[in-house]
């Protein structure tokens, strides 16, 4: 396994949309999953990762997430992810690992229930109904499969703010 570098904004590829169709019985896709949830484990601060925010070519329609102890034993692989119901709307603080994690965040609003379709590594279909931080987490690394990121949802002031923010970061 390896872990591998997670892309940062405002590095072009976080704008690659995923694969659509993942085939659960191909030896890279399992080396992926392994990886993914490597480099999960590796920082401990993540919730999840989304297979488009890695370095990794043709990125597939992956996502791993931590947190989902409620649900399974460990952490939860979803490939091919759709969400196919949405209620409520909430805005709170997200971040995320590709944008400047420690230093960057803004509110942004999303569903506050969801319920999504999604194959596990092995290729067995399931739904998961979530509410509340996992909701939120679902959503944006399904957000990431897609080519956006929690800053696409900012208005152009917030956004460049958060822009002027990181290039004295980056100084």
């Amino acid at each position: 396994m390896s872990i591998l570098k997670i892309l940062q904004y405002p590095d072009s590829r976080l704008k690659r949309i995923a694969t659509q169709t993942v085939d659960h019985n191909d030896p890279r896709i399992q080396k992926i999953i392994d990886d993914m949830l490597e480099t999960l484990h590796h920082h401990q601060d993540s919730a999840a990762f989304a297979a488009t925010q890695l370095d990794i070519d043709n990125p597939p329609g992956i996502v791993v997430i931590a947190m989902a102890e409620e649900i399974t034993h460990g952490p939860l692989c979803l490939l091919n992810p759709k969400i196919i119901e949405k209620q409520g709307l909430v805005s709170e603080v997200e971040g995320c690992m590709s944008v400047y994690p420690k230093d960057i965040a803004a509110t942004v609003a999303r569903a506050e229930e969801v319920k999504a379709v999604a194959l596990d590594r092995y290729g067995k279909t399931f739904e998961i109904k979530a509410t509340g931080f996992l909701a939120r987490v679902l959503q944006h690394e399904i957000d990431h499969l897609h080519g956006i990121i929690y800053l696409d949802y900012l208005s152009k002031l917030k956004l460049s703010l958060i822009k002027k923010k990181i290039a004295k970061l980056n100084y």
